[in-house]
């Protein structure tokens, strides 16, 4: 009796153990993705605060006949780069990155880009067309392409990140012989990220954990990042479509996948199956003003 007691005893708390640092990674993986989201967007925001100032000479450059379009935005953007940088390998990749996070992707060539169809906008109108702007500085030039290289980063950190996660459940699950699917997986994901709560806003309670997270002084700069945010995931305001747009956020960071596993076709120019098909590291930077 003696002995079976100490083996069971073993047992359980082996198994208490083995569950509590499952929980632990759990945490951490989790940690991990809110930081590098949060800190990779005040990245970005500080890097769109250096190219400000010249917001007017860049909408110079873009507007076509009064408007700024997708095709004007996608070439003043390649522009910024030397021809022997487009010539590399993964340069049109980096480029698709820079479109899904401005949700240009979406939109056809000839569609206006409007305030209410981008996460952020790094032009500005000015008051009158008859306003001289002039054109863009080699050093100027230099910020700008900070800029895009800011969100590039962005999006490959958040792809490491969110790939771990995702291969981390995914063995999990095979260990314990538990089905391992796809969308199960990003599913499991969205929950963790958001709250068990279906009914409630999952990406406004995914910003909700980021605001939690971060202590900062100026409650405008961090209103304006969190914002950006939620625009980088999702421009809507409705539950269903949130979802939507949270799992296809996640399908773009985790790609490419096996398509055998559920995952998007190599050929996919969007990684948003779920929706097209309708079938289902370190401390932030000073904020700047």
């Amino acid at each position: 009796k003696l002995v079976l007691s100490v083996a069971l005893s073993m047992f359980c708390y082996c198994t208490n153990n083995a569950a509590d640092q499952e929980e632990k990674e759990k945490k951490e993986n989790l940690t991990k993705i809110q930081n590098v989201i949060l800190n990779s967007q005040i990245r970005i925001h500080n890097a769109g605060a250096d190219i400000y100032s010249y917001g007017k000479k860049i909408y110079s450059a873009i507007k076509e006949e009064g408007k700024v379009i997708k095709k004007k935005v996608l070439e003043f953007i390649t522009n910024q780069f030397t021809n022997e940088e487009r010539q590399e390998t993964g340069f049109q990749d980096n480029i698709k990155k820079i479109e899904k996070y401005f949700h240009l992707d979406l939109k056809k060539d000839d569609d206006e880009c409007k305030d209410e169809d981008l996460t952020e906008k790094f032009w500005t109108a000015p008051e009158t067309e008859l306003e001289e702007q002039g054109t863009l500085t080699e050093e100027e030039k230099k910020l700008i392409k900070v800029y895009f290289n800011t969100i590039i980063k962005a999006e490959n950190d958040l792809s490491t990140v969110f790939k771990s996660y995702y291969n981390a459940i995914k063995t999990k699950k095979e260990k314990a012989n538990e089905a391992a699917k796809y969308e199960d997986i990003l599913g499991e994901i969205m929950k963790d990220c958001c709250g068990e709560e279906t009914k409630s806003y999952p990406v406004t309670n995914f910003i909700k954990n980021l605001k939690n997270l971060w202590e900062v002084k100026n409650e405008n700069v961090k209103k304006n990042i969190l914002l950006k945010i939620k625009r980088r995931i999702t421009l809507s305001d409705n539950v269903q479509e949130q979802e939507q747009d949270f799992i296809s956020f996640i399908k773009q960071k985790i790609e490419p996948l096996d398509e055998k596993e559920g995952g998007c076709s190599p050929c996919c120019p969007c990684c948003d199956c779920l929706k097209k098909n309708k079938n289902p590291e370190e401390d932030p930077q000073e904020e700047k003003q």
